[in-house]
């Protein structure tokens, strides 16, 4: 029997869960939605760099898929050579 998950959450946005814009209460003139939209929009917009490096942000990833594949070459070769020296 499985457990059962009280907690659950739904797999909708929180915005899905704002009441309508006339309906929220306002802040120095704008909706609650608005300056959460206006300030989700200005944040996205300044984390967006306009170059990447990507050698800088995955050279790790790159070094350590040079060294799996150096890994799996020696092994297929060793594996190469014991199956001459088993026959």
């Amino acid at each position: 029997m499985s457990k059962r998950r009280r907690d659950r959450q739904p797999n909708l946005p929180p915005e899905a869960f704002s009441a309508p814009a006339a309906l929220q209460p306002e802040v120095n003139g704008a909706t609650l939605a608005t300056a959460a939209t206006a300030k989700r929009t200005a944040t996205a917009t300044a984390a967006a760099p306009a170059v990447v490096d990507w050698e800088k942000e995955y050279g790790e990833v790159l070094g350590d898929l040079r060294r799996t594949f150096i890994i799996f070459t020696a092994l297929v070769l060793a594996m190469v050579a014991l199956s001459f020296v088993i026959n």
